[in-house]
């Protein structure tokens, strides 16, 4: 599963600090969005980016119209990267759409975030 995970969203890890920063790209960009923000953590933070999925080097062939036409179908790809990764006290950092999909995530498995930073979230519900 971890490298199912780590493939169908392209993820990387950056940074020497413990615990985990989440950084969630909004759509139509990808996670080099993130490129001149994670510098700024990587001394107190380990920065996990990803892309996605249908969106920069994800794996496209695991695009799902079904899945991924409510974000919930993110969401739950949020949760497989925290326990592919065993990751919890996470920092979610979502922008735009990413907000959301932070919030959806947070909201089915609680005990994996322990902050989220939202900025510009969208859409409103």
């Amino acid at each position: 599963m971890v490298n199912d995970v780590l493939n169908r969203n392209n993820v990387n890890v950056v940074g020497n600090g413990v615990q985990v920063m989440l950084f969630a790209h909004g759509f139509g960009c990808d996670q080099n969005a993130w490129k001149f923000v994670t510098e700024a953590f990587t001394d107190v933070y380990k920065g996990e980016l990803f892309d996605n999925t249908g969106s920069g080097k994800s794996d496209i062939s695991l695009y799902n119209s079904d899945k991924y036409s409510k974000l919930d179908g993110y969401a739950q790809d949020v949760i497989e990267s925290c326990q592919a990764l065993n990751l919890d006290n996470v920092v979610f950092v979502g922008h735009s759409v990413s907000s959301m999909i932070g919030l959806l995530a947070a909201f089915e498995k609680p005990e994996y975030f322990s902050k989220l930073v939202l900025l510009v979230p969208h859409p409103v519900i």
